[in-house]
């Protein structure tokens, strides 16, 4: 699993950096010379038009594929993660490469790393189906991808990883975090070898100043907290629009976020550029207010309305622009100029980042990469606590990746679901079997019973399959009406790939009111043929032992 988190890390990795040249190398095209993110430049003409185009295009192009390929995002990768369907489709993220470069292309108002994870996490997929993994195995290697991705795209592989376990798997188990970090480390190696490691953002060495900034930090975090219930809220409320042709969906999204530029061009594109002005403290105060309330705006309902774009980026941006105003309030609060602009930027970002997506160590681990500098991760900690518990808590908002989601509620608990989530069904393959065809004649079956076989599974007509015990087959000889067809010992028995996980095997016999089931597949070198028996006391009891 290490060495095939390497080869996803790799091939994640290089699939981002693809996507990342296809934005920066494309951009030019509409006047050489411009920066991929630098739509200002443009003419007010273009900053109305590029929108509306690119929603247009992305629309119709939507709208003649079927509903399955509209399905794209972090979100898709999670929904298939949770329901055991690690086998991502290619065309799902063909399609997400296509239509983020269109819509990153023509200023929408949306970030890049949430294509990236789709990208990442499906090549962990294709990777992991092709060698016939089990589905536990799979769903680490689409972490992997996950994790991969993030690191190419920020240089920060350990948020990566934290990421691909906080939101992904929502998990930390130590059978897993191996293949992610590999997989991080190599992602992050692709980018560096083309692009080198340059930072995201320029940040200089920051500090808190004084302990006496600690009540403002809190006062941060209150607010951040606030405003990423209120981002969060209003894409629930766009997304509630989903009846809605798709086309009329965009066009909306295009005429709204067209609308905003011609007032603040700031608003298109990923606005790192806008973040980093913000760093380097040259936005005024009454910019800054401005462009918060209207990229939080068109952002939410935009993506919210189907714009395939991603969040991540987006809830930087904002949280930046929010520290950045919190800063400017707190140096007339208190005179003296405590700390740095900077310093509000970071911790603003990593809170919006943290209480938007409910991954606050993710959130902190980009923090102290993309900032190098411990020294922060004091106040980080606490507005982050205080942003996230404001959202979750006070707000009862949850992360923003789940207003796309339908609940995928099983049953049992969390912690069954979670431990019987990592095992493959092989785990509790009972080998010692034998089986019996249809028309076996009393010297087989006697010969049968006398093995050390625990089951005997009995093949009936139709392809369909029994089980029984050799001392129950034994006792059921004895009658002279015996017959193989018509046992009312035997049990039926529900076939299963050697690829299911425990939970999955677990739902299965539950919902199906059967307590056996046998495994097929390449487990133990045999194609299509029966490699064990189980049943539902043997998961219980497998969880119970370990």
């Amino acid at each position: 699993m290490a060495l095939l988190g390497i080869a996803v890390g790799i091939s994640a990795g290089l699939v981002a950096n693809l996507f990342r040249l296809v934005l920066e190398g494309t951009f030019p095209f509409f006047s050489p010379g411009l920066n991929h993110d630098d739509f200002e430049s443009l003419s007010p003409v273009w900053h109305f038009a590029l929108p509306v185009i690119g929603c247009l295009v992305i629309g119709q192009i939507l709208h003649i594929a079927s509903p399955d390929l509209r399905r794209m995002g972090v979100s898709y990768v999670i929904d298939n993660v949770e329901r055991f369907r690690t086998t991502l489709s290619v065309r799902n993220a063909a399609m997400q490469f296509l239509t983020a470069s269109i819509t990153l292309l023509t200023g929408g108002s949306c970030g890049r790393e949430g294509p990236s994870i789709h990208l990442g996490a499906t090549t962990g997929s294709v990777i992991g189906s092709s060698l016939g993994l089990p589905n536990n195995s799979n769903r680490i290697l689409i972490a992997a991808g996950c994790a991969a991705a993030i690191a190419a795209a920020f240089n920060t592989p350990i948020a990566g990883v934290i990421f691909a376990m906080e939101a992904v798997l929502m998990e930390y188990a130590m059978s897993g975090i191996i293949p992610v970090i590999v997989a991080a480390v190599s992602g992050t190696v692709v980018t560096r070898f083309f692009y080198g490691d340059a930072p995201v953002f320029i940040i200089d060495a920051v500090t808190m100043g004084s302990l006496w900034l600690i009540p403002h930090v809190v006062l941060m975090g209150l607010i951040i907290g606030t405003l990423a219930s209120l981002f969060v809220w209003l894409h629930r409320q766009a997304v509630g629009f989903q009846h809605l042709d798709i086309r009329v969906r965009l066009l909306i999204t295009g005429l709204m976020t067209g609308l905003a530029a011609l007032l603040m061009p700031e608003v298109l594109g990923t606005g790192y550029d806008t973040l980093n002005q913000a760093l380097l403290g040259q936005s005024a105060l009454e910019f800054l207010l401005a462009l918060l309330a209207v990229k939080l705006v068109v952002t939410a309902i935009g993506l919210g309305l189907g714009l395939p774009g991603g969040v991540i980026g987006p809830s930087l941006v904002l949280g930046g622009l929010a520290g950045s105003i919190m800063g400017a309030f707190g140096a007339q609060l208190l005179p003296g100029n405590l700390s740095s602009t900077e310093f509000y930027v970071l911790i603003g970002m990593c809170a919006m980042m943290g209480a938007t997506l409910q991954a606050p160590l993710a959130a902190l681990m980009a923090l102290l990469e993309l900032s190098n500098t411990p020294a922060i991760i004091l106040p980080a900690m606490l507005i982050i606590v205080v942003a996230n518990i404001t959202s979750s808590e006070l707000f009862h908002t949850g992360a923003i990746f789940r207003n796309t989601l339908k609940p995928a509620g099983n049953g049992f608990s969390p912690e069954l679901s979670r431990f019987l989530n990592r095992f493959g069904i092989s785990s509790v393959a009972n080998r010692r079997f034998n089986m019996l065809p249809p028309d076996a004649d009393l010297d087989l079956i006697r010969h049968v019973i006398a093995s050390d076989a625990e089951w005997i599974i009995i093949n009936h007509e139709g392809d369909t399959k029994a089980l029984i015990t050799p001392s129950a087959l034994a006792t059921a000889l004895e009658s002279p009406e015996f017959s193989l067809e018509k046992l009312d010992a035997a049990s039926e028995i529900i076939p299963f790939s050697h690829q299911a996980t425990l939970l999955e095997a677990l739902e299965t016999l539950t919902d199906s009111k059967q307590n056996f089931g046998y495994i097929t597949g390449r487990s133990h070198n045999l194609e299509n043929e029966i490699s064990g028996v189980f049943s539902q006391d043997d998961i219980i009891a497998f969880y119970k032992g370990r």
